[in-house]
C-alpha cells in the first residue's frame, strides 16, 4: 500500500482531537456547538468513540465530512472477544455509505486491562488476538472501509514493541498458509496501523529516530541517557518494525496522542506545569504543520477535546464543563489564525428537519480578539450568556457569518463597526452588548439573558 493510497482531508494539515471519551454527545446541537471550535483550532481529523450496539448518528458523520473534517470511528468493543460479524457488516456499511473512511476495532490489545480476566494469562496472546480480529477486519474489508490494526498502550503489560512484531509474523505466516490465500494478502497488503502517541511527561521529541537512534533501549529498561517509545514520537518506533516485517512504510492513523495534562514529573513527582503542556503541544502542532512530521503520520489527534464532569479524564480536556478551557486553546487558536488562515475549513452544512438550512448555526457569541490574544474577561463574563442561550462561542468572524443570530460582545473599538456590517451584509441579524468594564458588561449579558 502506498502512503499517498488512503483517504485524506485536503489540504490535510493533520491537526485534530480525540472527540468525549464515551459513546454520546452526536446529536446536531452537539455539532452544531462543536464544529465552530474544531475549526478555530486548525482540526481537519476527529477520533469519535463508536459502540457495536448503535450506529453515531448520520447527521453527525455527515457534518464532520461536509466541514472537512475526517472522522475516524473507534470502537473498543472492550473485553477483547468475538463480535457479532453481521452487526459489524451492517454498521461498516452504514458508516462506509455515509462517506467516513476508517473504522477501529478494539483497544490495546497489548493490555491485561483490555480482556476478560484469565484471557491474557493463557498464553498465545497474540494468537488469540488475531483469531478475533482478523475475521472482523475480512468483514471491515469487505464493506469497502479500511482496515486499521488497532492501536497499542505504549509500553504495555506485554511489550507493545515486540506484540507488534509478533503480529506482522503471525499475519504473514496466516497469508501463506491460508485457503483463501487471495482474500487474507489482500487484508495483508491494505491494512493501517493505529496508534496511541502521548508525550508522557517528556519533551515533545522524546524517542524521535527510533530503535535505530537508541539501540540500547530494551523492553521494560531504557538506560539512562537513552529514550524510548513511551513519548510522543512512538509512531517512528512502530513504522521501524512494520517496515522490517513488510517491506515497506504504511500510514499510521494516531487515535490520540500529544501531551496530557496533570502528567508527573518523573524526578519531582509533581504535577507537570500547564505552561509544560501547552508549549509541548504547541510544538507538536508546529511539526505537523511545518512537515516535520514523517509522511506516513496521516494525522495528529490531541487528547482530549471535552470530557464529562464525572469522567477520570476531564481535568485532561482542552474544555471543561463550563466555560473554563485550558491555556493551550487560546494558544492554539492564536497559532491557526495565525499560520493557517487560508487553509482551515470554513463551510459547514449541518440540517435538522424543521430549521432553517442556509445557516448552520442558530446563534453564535462573538468574543474580542486583541493583538495580545483573546480576552479572558469578555470570556468569562460571556459564559453563563453562552450557556444559557445555548449558543456557540468563539473569536472567529467566519464562523459568526454561518450563524442567523450573531450576538458581538464588545464596544467598537474591541470588535470594529466593519465586522458587525459584514455579519449583516452576510444576512446574519446582528445585536451588541457592551460595557466599560467587567462589572457592567456582566450586569448587560444577564439583563439579556432575562
Amino acid at each position: 500500500m502506498k502512503i499517498t493510497d488512503v483517504p485524506r482531508p485536503s489540504p490535510n494539515v493533520r491537526l485534530g482531537f480525540h472527540y468525549y471519551p464515551d459513546e454520546h454527545h452526536y446529536r446536531v446541537q452537539d455539532l452544531q456547538t462543536w464544529l465552530p471550535r474544531l475549526r478555530s483550532l486548525g482540526a481537519r481529523w476527529l477520533t469519535v468513540r463508536g459502540s457495536m450496539q448503535r450506529a453515531i448518528p448520520e447527521a453527525f458523520i455527515s457534518g464532520l465530512l461536509e466541514a472537512g473534517i475526517e472522522p475516524i470511528i473507534h470502537i473498543p468493543a472492550l473485553p477483547i472477544k468475538p463480535v457479532d460479524l453481521d452487526v459489524l457488516s451492517s454498521l461498516a456499511r452504514v458508516y462506509s455509505g455515509w462517506g467516513a473512511h476508517y473504522l477501529v476495532l478494539y483497544d490495546r490489545p497489548n493490555s491485561r486491562k483490555s480482556w476478560q480476566e484469565g484471557d491474557f494469562d493463557r498464553g498465545n496472546l497474540v494468537d488469540q488476538f488475531l483469531d478475533i480480529w482478523m475475521p472482523a477486519a475480512h468483514v471491515i474489508h469487505d464493506t469497502g472501509m479500511r482496515v486499521v490494526l488497532p492501536p497499542l498502550e505504549q509500553g504495555g503489560t506485554y511489550w507493545d514493541i515486540p506484540f507488534l512484531s509478533l503480529v506482522l509474523d503471525n499475519m504473514i505466516n496466516r497469508a501463506k498458509a491460508s485457503h483463501d490465500s487471495k482474500s487474507t494478502n489482500s487484508l495483508l497488503d491494505n491494512f493501517l496501523v493505529a496508534t496511541y502517541a502521548f508525550a508522557g511527561p517528556h519533551s515533545p521529541d522524546w524517542g524521535r529516530g527510533g530503535k535505530t537512534s537508541w539501540p540500547k533501549s530494551r523492553p521494560y529498561m531504557t538506560p539512562t541517557g537513552s529514550q524510548d517509545q513511551l513519548g510522543f514520537w512512538s509512531f517512528e518506533w512502530y513504522s521501524e518494525v512494520i517496515e522490517e516485517k513488510l517491506g515497506d512504510r504504511r500510514p499510521i492513523l494516531m487515535i490520540a496522542g500529544g501531551a496530557k495534562a496533570g502528567e508527573v514529573n518523573l524526578k519531582t513527582d509533581e504535577d507537570k506545569s500547564l505552561a509544560w503542556h501547552t508549549s509541548c503541544n504547541l510544538s507538536i502542532a508546529r511539526a505537523a504543520v511545518e512537515g516535520q512530521l514523517p509522511e506516513y503520520l496521516l494525522n495528529v489527534s490531541y487528547w482530549l477535546l471535552c470530557a464529562e464532569t464525572d469522567s477520570a479524564a476531564s481535568s485532561e480536556s482542552w474544555y471543561q464543563q463550563g466555560d473554563g478551557v485550558l491555556p493551550i486553546v487560546r494558544e492554539m487558536q492564536r497559532f491557526v489564525a495565525s499560520e493557517l488562515a487560508d487553509v482551515c475549513p470554513r463551510n459547514t452544512k449541518v440540517t435538522e428537519p424543521g430549521r432553517d438550512t442556509t445557516k448552520s448555526i442558530s446563534h453564535y457569541v462573538l468574543l474580542p480578539m486583541f493583538e495580545s490574544g483573546p480576552s479572558e474577561w469578555h470570556w468569562r463574563a460571556a459564559g453563563p450568556y453562552v450557556r444559557k442561550s445555548n449558543s456557540s462561542c468563539g473569536y472567529s468572524s467566519r464562523d459568526a457569518a454561518e450563524a442567523k443570530r450573531v450576538t458581538l460582545i464588545g464596544t467598537e473599538q474591541q470588535i470594529a463597526g466593519d465586522v458587525e456590517k459584514g455579519l449583516r451584509d452576510a444576512g446574519c441579524q446582528v445585536e451588541r452588548v457592551a460595557g466599560v468594564d467587567y462589572a457592567e458588561l456582566s450586569a448587560r449579558l444577564a439583563k439579556a439573558i432575562d
